[in-house]
């Protein structure tokens, strides 16, 4: 099986970077140079966030 690919925009993965505060890695380095941690960090957020939304809520 294949990796999927293009499931989230760039923009919301530079702005969970942001928010996350890895960013500056993404743009030293790429996204393939960020921790393994960082990117479930970012998923995990991403997630959250897709909930809230279906659930009508905006934080």
């Amino acid at each position: 099986m294949g990796r999927r690919r293009g499931v989230m925009s760039q923009r919301l993965k530079e702005e969970l970077a942001k928010e996350l505060g890895f960013y500056d890695v993404v743009q030293r380095e790429g996204w393939g140079a960020i921790r393994a941690k960082d990117a479930g960090n970012m998923v995990r957020l991403a997630i959250e966030r897709a909930e809230r939304q279906l659930a009508g809520t905006t934080e």
